[in-house]
Parts: structure tokens; sequence; C-alpha cells
């Protein structure tokens, strides 16, 4: 761990402090085994049912394979050895070879090798440290994959098709902005594929991959931008299954026949209520996964294709549950909830597609921190008035036996993106917090994607600040509610939610008394300056373009430093590439000019976030002490 406990050395004279009062008995669980609970992610089950999945004993995310009818939480083969760990892996149909992604020091610039599952033998498949390596599709004959890449241009991710056997690529798409390949047809002549150019505005075409030629099956023109893309073509081939959100802004699911001309139709209009979440097929073509977003919380169904008819499935725990690998009957799935740290679990459909069998435990929790889960704490989604009289969804946290009316202090935990979610998954630091007398609150503000595009659009451009207000509301809502003291509540959020961690103490500097700023951003203008030049253009559309400097500082919290007077942690990642670690150095000078004294804490090995275990420890250590210091029952404040 290159872990830099003072940034003395980088000239910008910062004190890190390492006192506080912790609130954990010696016989309590620390943060750390909080941290330390894990089951294994990234499941996929080869046609022979040996089961592939990333686990991180070591603290970062490595490949392990189990032989089919092993004991799910019993050892399993380590097959990589990344250093900064394994960023993603993709397993070929044939169950033959995996195509595996890594990156340096949380740079995101993944390279691919390609791991033969007979041998175990890795070899290098696209290498580059410049550039960013996407495995997107394989071939339905194992023989390759498609892949997007960068190597061009910095801006520009093109399509290519890399062979196996040759170990070569050949170009299929070149053109300006940030493409990825879907579904490829069965003889590889025909992929359904998407430019991306912001959260409410991507298109979706068929590419003709001999002459590179498109078609577009995007549910809008141009000139009416809508949120379009595939989840897979339809048995035959005839036609293709897309998401979009063009109808009335709720993601949907449709069904566009290829002949030209054609309409498009509506998958599922009996759940027009709710937006999808995520989709896909199996490559038989004969089963189709969804999960609906339901006020936060994610419903799985299945379908049998062609006739979109619903497959009953035994019961599924409620929480968050995602489809996951799709091979013949075979359907997995994952499910997670604040007392459930993703377990996937696997079932046979009938022959006849009317019904699922009994579900079977793929992973399990596979730690042994001396923690019981079952006493952990479930989320009540509540809704507050904002400002401007528009309700705001937030998931509340309270401590067991907590009295209503009680003043307690209190984490308000923005989450990033902006176009994210805060949603009641299995949340370590939260259970934390909450087992130590803290309340947490987790708002999803004007912005937060689950809501429908107009809600998610409210944010944009010349609006940016009308979501700061909410974040300042939500603490005021707290307050209102007897569920905190003003002064007692503290600000925190990681990206974006940086961005709001500090912008909030400005707006609600009645309200909040500290603030914790993980990799956020802090001047707009600077931010979009230095930020990797394919994100620039994604992120011009949401916070507005540098030709409008005026507005970028007049949204940036580095031009209203005068006006913080809470306590801050700030803490960031020397390697961030889209997030520059200049947006924390600039305000943790600020702020020193003015007398304060900011915590800082920076990471050599990290990027956009803190990937390694024991940086992940030894980050909410610090945090915990600062929020005991600053807002705790016991605390200076």
């Amino acid at each position: 761990m290159k872990t830099l406990a003072s940034i003395r050395s980088l000239a910008l004279g910062a004190a890190i402090a390492f006192g506080g009062v912790a609130l954990a008995t010696p016989e309590a669980p620390t943060i750390a085994q909080f941290l330390s609970i894990r089951t294994p992610t990234g499941v996929s089950i080869a046609p022979d049912g040996t089961v592939y999945f990333r686990d991180w004993p070591d603290g970062v995310n490595q490949l392990y394979r189990r032989a089919k009818g092993a004991p799910v939480d019993g050892p399993a083969k380590r097959l990589t050895d990344y250093k900064d760990g394994l960023s993603g892996y993709s397993l070929s149909p044939d169950g033959k070879w995996i195509a595996l992604s890594a990156a340096v020091g949380g740079n995101e610039d993944t390279n691919i090798w390609l791991l033969d599952t007979a041998t175990d033998q890795i070899k290098p498949a696209l290498q580059n440290p410049a550039v960013q390596f996407r495995v997107n599709a394989w071939l339905h004959d194992s023989s390759g994959f498609l892949y997007t890449a960068n190597d061009e241009s910095p801006n520009d991710f093109h399509i290519y098709r890399f062979d196996i056997a040759s170990g070569k690529s050949t170009k299929l798409l070149a053109r300006q902005g940030s493409w990825s390949a879907g579904d490829v047809t069965k003889d590889g002549s025909r992929a359904l594929v998407a430019k991306y150019l912001s959260i409410s505005d991507s298109r979706i075409y068929e590419l003709n991959t001999a002459t590179g030629d498109l078609t577009d099956l995007s549910a809008t023109e141009e000139s009416n931008p809508s949120s379009n893309g595939w989840v897979g073509y339809m048995p035959g081939e005839t036609a293709a299954m897309l998401r979009s959100d063009f109808r009335d802004g709720l993601v949907r699911l449709y069904v566009r026949d290829l002949s030209a001309g054609s309409p498009i139709t509506e998958a599922f209009p009996a759940l027009s209520a709710y937006e999808v979440d995520s989709a896909g097929m199996n490559q038989e073509r004969t089963l189709l996964a969804t999960a609906h977003n339901e006020d936060g919380y994610a419903r799985l169904r299945v379908f049998r294709l062609p006739a979109l008819t619903e497959v009953a499935m035994p019961k599924i725990e409620e929480g968050m549950a995602f489809p996951g690998e799709m091979r013949g009957n075979l359907i997995a799935w994952s499910v997670t909830n604040a007392r459930t740290p993703g377990i996937t679990y696997a079932t046979e459909i009938a022959p006849d597609g009317r019904n699922a069998g009994p579900a079977r435990a793929v992973t399990a929790r596979v730690d042994r921190e001396p923690i019981d889960l079952s006493t952990f704490r479930l989320p009540e989604l509540v809704k507050y008035t904002s400002f401007d009289g528009l309700e705001i969804p937030a998931f509340l946290y309270l401590p067991a036996n907590y009295k209503k009316g009680t003043p307690i202090p209190f984490v308000v935990n923005f989450h990033g993106g902006p176009e994210g979610q805060s949603r009641p998954g299995f949340d370590r630091t939260s259970q934390y917090l909450v087992s130590q007398g803290y309340g947490v609150l987790l708002p999803n503000v004007r912005g937060s994607t689950g809501y429908g595009r107009e809600f998610h659009m409210l944010d944009n451009y010349k609006n940016r600040w009308d979501s700061v207000k909410d974040g300042a509301e939500a603490a005021r809502w707290l307050v209102r509610e007897g569920y905190a003291k003003p002064m007692k509540i503290a600000a925190y959020g990681g990206s974006y939610g940086g961005f709001m961690s500090v912008a909030t103490v400005i707006e609600g500097a009645d309200v909040f008394g500290a603030s914790i700023n993980v990799v956020g951003i802090t001047n707009m203008r600077t931010f979009l300056e230095q930020t990797r030049g394919y994100r620039r253009a994604l992120r011009e559309v949401e916070y507005g373009p540098l030709s409008d400097p005026d507005f970028l500082d007049s949204v940036s919290p580095i031009h209203r430093a005068d006006e913080i007077q809470c306590p801050m942690l700030i803490a960031h990642g020397l390697n961030d590439p889209r997030v520059p670690v200049g947006e924390a150095m600039q305000l943790a000078v600020a702020l020193q000019k003015r007398g304060l004294d900011p915590e800082q804490l920076y990471f050599a090995d990290e990027g956009h976030g803190f990937a390694k275990l024991d940086n992940r420890i030894l980050f909410n250590e610090r945090m915990v002490k600062f929020l005991d210091r600053h807002i705790g029952p016991n605390s200076e404040n």
C-alpha cells in the first residue's frame, strides 16, 4: 500500500490529524471488520457447470474458479494476480476463454489478457498503457470478441473485432464519439451498437460488420433526443429489443422489427409504471431477464422469448435483484439488501418455459468476521419537500432502539453521478455508523436517475445549484422532524457526491457542522479542462460548457470557499482520471489561506475511489474519528 499519510511532501503544508474519540467499545466490531464483510461477485457459469467469480480476500479483486458441485463457501482456485486488482472479465460462450481487463493504480486504462481455461495460462491480447480497451460482446462461436478502444483519439472509442487464433484486430467502426457494441448475430455479420452522448441522449444502430454501414434503430429522430440502448436480437434476428425513454421519460423495453419503416412496440405495457434497470438475454435468445426499478428496489422478472410470457420464478428476497449469467435454461441472479452483501443464486427454467425450479445458492458470505448481519438496520423510504415544492425521496437509517424525536448525530450521504441513485443495498459504512449511534440519510436529489427523464434533467446546466438546495433541505428536514440538531449533521459524498458535500455546507451553513469530500469536484472549470477528453463532452452537457466560464465559476465551491465555516475532511486518489486530484488540492489551499485546517488524505495507488481494502479501512477509520470529533455526542462542535 502506497499511502501518503501526509501531503506536506506535496507542498501543501497540510496537517493530517489522527486524533478523535472512538465510540466503539473494545468488544464491538470495528470499522475494519465491517469493511471486511464480503461475498464473491461477478459470477459466470461455464457450460460444464464450472463457476468463475471475483473475490478479494487479499484486499483487491482477483478471478477465482470453483468446480461444479463444490461447496459454495469452500476453497476456490485463484487464477489471476494483478497488483491493482482485476477490473473485469468476460467468459466466452463455449467456456474455453476468459478475457481479463486490468488497469494500473486506478487510472482506468484497462488492458486485455486472455486466459485459456484448459491450462490456466494467461497471455496478452490488447496492450497499450495509454489506451482504454473495453470488451463488449463475444462472437457466438467463441472465435473472438468485439471491443472498443480510444487508441486513435483519446476522445473517441472505435469498435473492433479481435480474433483469438491470429491475435489480430479488425476495425469495424471508426466514427467520432463514445461507441459500444452489444449483441452480435450468429454469423457475425451484424451487431447492435450504441453512441452515448449523455444520460438523456444516446442512439442505437445496427452495424454491418463488413461495410461499416449503420442503420438507425433509435426510437426518435436525432433532432428529438432520447435515451436508447440495446438489449439483444430477438429469435430469428429479424427484430431487436431496445431500451428507450422516448415515450414519457421512463426507460422501458420495446421491440423493433428490422424491416425498413417498421414501427416500434412496447414489450410489457403492464409494467409501464416502472423504469427498467437492466435487461439481458441468453445466447440462445429463448429467455429474457429484467430488473425494474420500484422506488429504488429492483425486482427481477424472467420471460420466455419470443412470446414474452412471464416465467414463474422461485421467491426472491426483497432488495435489489439483478439478472446475471444466462445459458440455455439456466439463469443466475444476485440479490443485495441491507442485510445481504450480494448472494448469487441460480435455477433451471422448465422446458415448457412456464416455471423455474428451486433456487440454489452459487455464492455465500465467505468472511469470518464476528458480525451478525441480521442485526443490520433496514432503511425506511421517506420523502421531504424541497425549497420549490419538489418531493425528494431518501432512505433513512436509524440506530436500534431509536426513540422518535430524539436528536442524534447524522450523516447525509450524497450519491455520485450525478445521474446515480441511492438504493437500499448492502452498505458497510452506513451500518457501522448506525451501530455507533449515528443516523444516516441518503437523499436522491433532483438529477438522480430512477424517477424518469424529467427528474434527472432538473439539475442540468443552469439548474445546478437547485440540487444543492435539495441537499441543504435534507438536513433542514432532519432538524424539523427532530432527528438531529443543527451543526450535528455532516455532509458526505464521493465524486459528484463530493461536490455536494462541499456545496451543501455553503448553502446549508445553518445546519451542517462538518463535510467529508471524497474525490469531489470543487472547481467546475478546472475539472472540465483536466478530466479525460472522452469524458469532457459528456460532462459539459450536464454541468455546462467551458464556453460559459462565468456560469461554471458561479456554481463552483472553490469560489465560495470563504463561506465554508465547518471542519472538512478531503480524500482523493492521486491517479484519478475522472476528477483530477487538483480539485482536492486547490480547495485545501483555499481553506488554508483563510486560516482553516482541513484534514487531508491522499493515496498514491488509487484513482476515482478507493479500490484496495487497506486504503478503504484507513480512510474510513479517519472518517469515523473525524465525525466523532466534530459532530459526535462528545464532539467539540
